[in-house]
């Protein structure tokens, strides 16, 4: 006897909704779910293999402590009791400090998990936590922090009255989306593609999103900065700003600053530099002046890049000064139903400051809770990290300098993963906690609420029961701290509580109750304008002219790739970083790299062949798959496969001046075929 029940996905931003058949504890099979309204009957192949996911062949079944070069299964009380007891004696004898969490990826999609996890990294007092946010993504709290006051701000644009979209390094055909979740993502793409509406892509590609735009520009890797100064320095110069929003919003002496920052940005040296023709750099300035108000989303095209706080501050401007931010027609900023950021935030009229980083790398900035992920292997050789818990993530495919990490993982006292299938992680692991997946317990999109199109949020209950011996992410979290002698839980719920329990504490300030999402399912309101500029801003006035921020303008010429091949990475359609859930006979979805046909003549590449990449810190092994939709000046690389890791050609010591963050595209690289 089969069963359908209704839930929503997590593997990325988009949260389709999704109907699960099962058989007893078995999936049977996964589909899209016409009646969800934000998805509407779409989801992707990821989606869909679900169930292949949740019987994964390297599903983590118990509990698992090493002895010796062994992992054995063993008890939840033994596991977590020896896990403790370790990382007590490292507090002990060096300190909070020493006892890391690394709250990764997959943790944002468990609620309560990450709940835990963050909980847990606050009540410990240590400093030594670390998120995926300072892998791919730094530049955009920053920028927030230094132009608003509040580093928690996320743009959306407003799908409904929006006429002039802008993706830059972003292709939600595929991505689904980065601060911006696209469900459905072609229906919506063509819509905002379709006349009066304009969409433009920015990407050293042509990717499924450009082909379904109103025009594309494919500039050189790490020169995105260069068309938004472009297009900011033509709008002041020529008086075609919003004049009214500008005068309300930001400072005088900023604008006049800006303009002369900027002076040097005409079409001919944006050209020159980005390698886009001067007649499409016109035409998109045309289009801006055209529809005056615009949204622009970027994405790891141009977050992972040296460039990448430049791009972010341009965009950011460009929008201030079309009177685009917190504007309909524009983009409307998301307090999250769940979080309802538009209720509490305040406006901080201190300008932010860096601290210093850790101990072996002072010089790194922090600007939050947080350290650089860049900053963990020189933290565990110099002794400062003896133990690091890491939430849903893979440390060996996600950071810089692979081999050097698998050194320095293996020389922690402890090494304690909780997931939910095994990684190259696991496999250096002392304790392996095994988590329940998605579809065995509970779930609201707590963490990534604020990067829905609509103001919404959704319920699933668990849709099978588990059959091996896993728990929830947040109990083993309230546990181990139980057993340091610390309380992580609120004080209605106990270890004992369901996870529908905590969930409820957690959604205690949510826009609905938490009764009201449990049996509606999906609830939404509509977005909320005006709350930035009137209740955030220091005197609702935009910071637009940060100090941090043009001393790096002023030295672009350093961040820019120097001349020749650089490297650049990608999504793909069945994985999203490590996780792999549905295997693609597509060839272009395998360990491949895309070259452009005269790039590979020049360096005597044929397609399909194993080629050697090599950078100034490392190389990797792949397949060319020659294709002319790539910039000539570009190879790229799919992100997330072990063994042709983007991570390989990186090093942790160079590093962003401002956020720490390691380049993981427009990477100079040098490319050879090895022999037929």
């Amino acid at each position: 006897m089969t069963q359908e029940s209704r839930s929503f996905c997590r593997f990325c931003v988009a949260l389709c909704g999704i109907r699960v058949t099962t058989a007893g504890a078995e999936v049977v099979a996964v589909k899209g779910d016409p009646e969800h309204p934000g998805s509407r009957g779409y989801t992707c192949a990821k989606g869909r293999s679900l169930g292949r996911w949740h019987h994964h062949l390297n599903r983590i079944r118990s509990p698992q402590v090493r002895r010796g070069s062994e992992l054995v299964a063993t008890t939840w009380s033994h596991a977590l009791q020896d896990a403790a007891h370790r990382l007590n004696e490292c507090t002990l004898a060096s300190g909070p400090d020493s006892v890391g969490v690394y709250l990764a990826t997959a943790s944002s999609f468990d609620a309560a998990g990450r709940w835990a996890g963050e909980r847990f990294a606050r009540v410990s007092g240590s400093r030594s936590k670390y998120t995926a946010t300072s892998i791919d993504t730094p530049c955009k709290p920053l920028v927030s922090l230094l132009m608003s006051g509040f580093p928690g701000l996320v743009p959306v644009l407003d799908e409904e009255r929006c006429t002039l979209t802008v993706f830059v390094g972003c292709n939600p055909v595929v991505s689904h989306g980065h601060l911006n979740a696209f469900p459905d993502p072609v229906v919506r793409l063509r819509n905002l593609a379709t006349s009066p509406r304009e969409l433009w892509v920015v990407d050293t590609r042509r990717t499924e999103s450009s082909r379904l735009a109103t025009g594309s520009l494919t500039p050189r890797a790490g020169t995105d900065f260069a068309i938004f100064a472009y297009l900011v320095r033509e709008l002041l110069h020529q008086g075609t700003f919003d004049q009214q929003y500008v005068a309300k919003h930001t400072q005088r002496t900023d604008l006049q600053l800006l303009s002369e920052l900027l002076d040097e940005w005409n079409l001919a040296q944006t050209s020159a530099v980005t390698g886009c023709p001067a007649k499409d750099l016109s035409d998109l300035l045309t289009a801006v002046r055209r529809h005056r108000r615009i949204s622009v989303q970027t994405g790891t095209g141009t977050t992972m890049s040296r460039t990448a706080n430049l791009t972010e501050w341009m965009v950011w401007t460009l929008q201030i000064i079309t009177g685009s931010y917190d504007s309909p027609g524009g983009m409307w900023f998301h307090p999250g139903f769940i979080r309802q950021l538009h209720t509490r935030i305040k406006p901080n009229h201190v300008a932010p400051k860096p601290q210093s980083g850790p101990k072996s790398r002072p010089e790194v900035k922090v600007w939050g809770d947080e350290y650089p992920c860049s900053v963990m292997a020189d933290e565990i050789e110099a002794g400062n990290l003896r133990a690091l818990i890491v939430l849903g993530g893979n440390p060996m495919s996600a950071f810089p300098n692979t081999e050097r990490m698998r050194r320095v993982l293996q020389r922690l006292d402890a090494l304690i993963v909780l997931d939910v299938v095994e990684t190259e992680t696991t496999a250096l692991a002392t304790h392996i906690l095994p988590t329940k997946g998605q579809l065995e317990r509970p779930d609201i999109p707590y963490f990534v609420d604020q990067f829905n199109l609509d103001c919404s949020t959704q319920y699933s209950p668990a849709i099978v029961t588990p059959t091996w011996d896993v728990r929830s992410m947040w109990w083993i979290m309230a546990k181990l701290a139980e057993y340091l002698g610390m309380s992580i839980l609120p004080p209605s719920i106990s270890i004992d509580s369901s996870d529908d329990d905590l969930l409820g504490a957690i959604a205690g300030r949510a826009a609905a109750s938490f009764d009201e999402m449990k049996s509606r399912r999906y609830l939404k309101t509509t977005p909320v304008f005006g709350w930035v500029t009137d209740n955030v801003l220091p005197e609702r006035r935009w910071r637009l002219v940060p100090t941090e921020l043009t001393e790096q303008l002023a030295d672009w010429r350093r961040l820019v790739p120097p001349s020749g091949l650089v490297a650049t990475s990608r999504r793909q359609h069945t994985h999203l970083n490590s996780q792999h859930p549905a295997p693609s006979p597509r060839p272009s979805e395998g360990r491949t790299a895309t070259l452009h046909p005269t790039t590979a003549l020049h360096y005597g590449v044929k397609d399909g062949q194993e080629l050697v990449i090599t950078s100034a810190y490392g190389e990797l092994r792949t397949k060319a798959l020659l294709s002319d939709s790539i910039n000539p000046d570009s190879i790229s690389l799919p992100h997330g496969w072990r063994d042709a890791n983007v991570s390989m050609l990186t090093t942790e010591h160079v590093v962003d001046q401002l956020t720490g963050m390691v380049a993981q595209t427009a990477i100079p690289v040098t490319i050879r075929p090895l022999s037929d």
